[in-house]
């Protein structure tokens, strides 16, 4: 019986140690499960918000933004990219068993009991890496309630991470004392390097720094700072981390005593990338699509990266500032005063260079405002494209003659920037000369689809209203662009033709895991022009004996090859110069934000020079190379002087540029044989010649477009004989063009003013074969005589018939409204 006792009382003793040993075991797991649900890890609080670094395309920084509470935490991604002499010194001096415990060191934490026991005072806290990263997390004063919230939160962060991610989140999390937080903050403020690049010295106070980021922080405190760096290096001495030599040289570093400034470099686009990173408002002529930008976490630890690697190269960015800088100096005395620079990588559109003034911190030149995303009127730079278009559609070659005379496009009169006319000039000479005239009257020619279709399919996002809103004087610069938008519109020409969007933005330096939101590859060109227009264009845009060449580059034997265009807003408010090369694409504005106007404001002569300044310092002999000619791109012979394929009556002939299947092959209609009668003189056709003595003389006949103005002008174009007065038959040529009133115009006769005041004017042009015009009024004569002379007719109320014949019979008419 007692033996059975014995027994009984055994089993029940092994029961209740079993259930004693599992209350032991499980009960404080079910207490922490329980715990951890009621209270669970504030995850958002191990990552509050980062600084955003801008780098350039080889990883330096441009510049870096305080995070949105001010504080310098640039955190990295991983503990890869943190110093191995920090990571050594911090697990040295901070938690030597911190990858053998689970968040607690208990032996840690009851040394630190006994020692603050010995000293009557807390003098060490015991605390493990992951404790601290807790404290980081929830800061709380120092009671006994709080470090135990400091244990259990510790145990959640070790259950969530991994030992390299907790050890990236007290670097990234540590304080450095004011607004620095984070060991690469320190690092770049402290010692003005990454913190991948820290000696040994530097990595030791780093270590030390949190333990009193106040009163060890070596701007404020720099004995201090210098104990408490030489403690660090002799524990690590201690447990045989560094030998005594390397501590002697460790000592001997001098300790920084003040912060260095964050670098400041290209601050308009790093603003502007910054703010698209932080989805703040953001420049409407600027998309967003055309940028890429890492804000994901990244890894397990959901840090947040906030670095965006730039198209820009630092170098080219640092000369072309310096660059604009010299030669605004000089300009300023004459209040010009500031300007504005793109520089892009041709092929690519990346914009490796963007300067948006004078200097950001100009106050008198408004030198925060963006120059280069500006909207301004573009001047003369947009003519170029109407070329290139009326190449494409076969209208003109290089040598094409235009016509370069007063014309009145429904009350518009487009005038020439030196207010004087010359006739008729090649396409090459009008492009070159950047005259105005011939490129209304191209832009005319094109119809509907002319250069507002052009630039809206290009992507120019600063035209807001409809064609008719700029109506022709658009190709003039009646409207608005920036710089950025206009560069990269010659940079389709550079890529024969095919458009695209630029780009500020690389691959993120640290991409996380997963697809990046808001990222979009670069965008498909689109072909808006031929290869072989584009050319062509190109070679146009090449001569140097133009105007608009810089004189202080005309002596110049280094110059590199480029295609180039200048251009002068009204009002003398903008200069611009735009070129480029196989290689690079850059575009040049000068003026003043205000938008005060002065007159040495020209482009050929204030960015003009840039321009070349530029290209000159960029260009080496690797990269001075040149287009190759498109495929279909040939040669011809062409009439000198009409640019139209000679006929036998043409007495010299030039070799021009054309499309096959594309230009035009008109044979010369300027140069005509003309039979001239012996006995009288006139000019004899087919129905008069017969039975009568002549002669064959080849004449310039000039069309009736131009013809009375060479007349009046003064132009020495050879007098034509007149037709042979017996003659019965018709003859055929050009006939009339009226060129006031325009067609279908209205006139309103105005009260109180004699109608000697309001007469209209009427006026013909004609070809230099025609030697007399007559007008007529609803079928009355009202004027017959010289086509140069100018005749005004007194208006009369109504709806009339307007009718000008020239002396061989050939009329044109029109309408004409008069209201009372």
């Amino acid at each position: 019986m007692t033996m059975i006792k014995t027994i009984f009382d055994t089993k029940k003793f092994k029961r209740s140690l079993f259930l004693l040993t599992c209350s032991i075991v499980v009960l404080p797991g079910l207490i922490l499960i329980v715990a951890n649900w009621i209270f669970p890890l504030p995850v958002e609080k191990l990552h509050p918000p980062s600084s955003t670094v801008v780098l350039d395309r080889h990883g330096e920084w441009l510049r870096a933004f305080a995070a949105s509470d001010d504080s310098w935490r640039i955190p990295e991604p991983s503990l890869a990219e943190i110093s191995p002499k920090l990571k050594t010194a911090v697990l040295t001096y901070e938690d030597r068993w911190f990858y053998h415990h689970f968040g607690i060191n208990p032996f840690s934490i009851a040394q630190a009991l006994v020692t603050n026991i010995k000293a009557g005072r807390v003098v060490r806290g015991g605390s493990t890496i992951t404790m601290q990263v807790a404290r980081m997390m929830e800061p709380k004063p120092r009671t006994i309630r709080n470090k135990i919230i400091e244990m259990f939160r510790a145990l959640q962060i070790e259950a969530r991470y991994s030992k390299d991610e907790i050890l990236t989140l007290y670097l990234n999390m540590a304080p450095y004392g004011g607004n620095i937080v984070g060991s690469s903050a320190a690092s770049r403020l402290y010692f003005n390097k990454p913190q991948n690049r820290l000696s040994l010295g530097e990595a030791a106070l780093l270590a030390a720094i949190p333990n009193s980021p106040t009163y060890l922080r070596p701007d404020h405190h720099h004995a201090n700072a210098v104990r408490a760096r030489e403690k660090v290096l002799k524990r690590m001495v201690t447990f045989g981390r560094i030998s005594e030599r390397e501590l002697r040289e460790a000592v001997s570093e001098p300790i920084p005593t003040s912060r260095y400034p964050m670098p400041l470099g290209a601050p308009h686009l790093t603003r502007l990338l910054k703010n698209f990173h932080s989805e703040q408002e953001f420049p409407p002529n600027v998309r967003r699509h055309s940028l890429f930008t890492d804000g994901a976490s990244n890894g397990a630890s959901g840090i947040q990266v906030r670095r965006i690697r730039s198209t820009i190269d630092a170098r080219v960015q640092e000369l072309a500032e310096r660059i604009l800088q010299e030669s605004l100096e000089p300009l300023r005395r004459e209040g010009i005063s500031t300007g504005a620079i793109v520089v892009m990588d041709t092929e690519s559109r990346e914009v490796l260079a963007l300067v948006g003034s004078y200097g950001f911190f100009d106050k008198d030149g408004e030198g925060q405002v963006d120059g280069a995303n500006a909207r301004r009127s573009p001047g003369s730079t947009l003519k170029p494209f109407i070329y290139g278009l009326a190449m494409d559609r076969g209208l003109i070659t290089p040598e094409s003659l235009l016509n370069d005379v007063p014309i009145d496009y429904s009350g518009y009169q487009p005038a020439n920037y030196d207010g004087e006319y010359r006739g008729y000039v090649t396409a090459s000479e009008a492009l070159a000369h950047s005259l105005n005239v011939p490129a209304v009257n191209l832009y005319s020619r094109l119809g509907n689809n002319g250069i507002y279709s052009f630039l809206q399919n290009a992507g120019i996002s600063t035209l807001p209203k409809s064609k008719g809103h700029y109506g022709l004087s658009l190709i003039l610069g009646g409207c608005e662009l920036t710089l950025l938008e206009l560069t990269t519109l010659y940079a389709g020409l550079a890529n024969f033709g095919e458009f695209s969007e630029y780009r500020l933005t690389l691959d993120p330096v640290e991409n996380g895991e997963g697809n990046i939101a808001g990222s979009k590859s670069h965008a498909t060109a689109k072909r808006l022009l031929s290869r072989e227009a584009c050319y062509i264009l190109t070679e146009m845009l090449t001569e140097v004996r133009r105007p608009d060449f810089p004189a202080a580059f005309e002596a110049s034997t280094n110059l590199p090859k480029i295609a180039w265009k200048t251009g002068t807003s009204f009002g003398h408010r903008d200069a611009w110069s735009i070129g480029y090369t196989p290689e690079l694409t850059i575009g040049v504005w000068v003026g003043n934000f205000n938008g005060t106007g002065v007159s040495s404001l020209v482009g050929s002569e204030v960015a003009g020079p840039i321009l070349f300044s530029l290209f000159t310092a960029l260009t080496t002999p690797a990269t001075n190379r040149w287009f190759t000619r498109a495929g279909r791109v040939n040669t011809r012979e062409v009439c000198s002087l009409s640019g139209m394929l000679p006929s036998s009556n043409c007495r010299s002939s030039k070799f021009d540029y054309y499309i096959p299947s594309v230009s035009q092959n008109t044979v010369c209609t300027i140069h005509k044989e003309i039979y001239v009668d012996e006995g009288t003189g006139s000019a004899l056709c087919s129905h008069c010649r017969v039975g009568r003595t002549h002669r064959r003389v080849v004449y310039e006949e000039w069309p009736a477009s131009i013809g009375t103005w060479l007349k009046r002008s003064g132009f020495a174009i050879p007098e034509m004989p007149s037709h042979f007065s017996e003659c019965t038959g018709l003859v055929a040529g050009h006939h009339p063009i009226v060129t006031s009133p325009t067609e279908d115009s209205e006139y309103q006769i105005r009260a109180g003013i004699p109608l000697e005041n309001q007469k209209i004017l009427l006026q013909a042009s004609v070809s230099n074969r025609t030697k007399q015009i007559f007008w007529f009024l609803d079928g009355q004569l009202v004027f017959s005589g010289d086509p140069a002379d100018k005749v005004f007719l007194t208006p009369v109320t109504g709806k009339h018939r307007l009718t000008c014949v020239d002396d061989e019979g050939r009329s044109t008419s029109q309408t004409l409204i008069i209201r009372g």
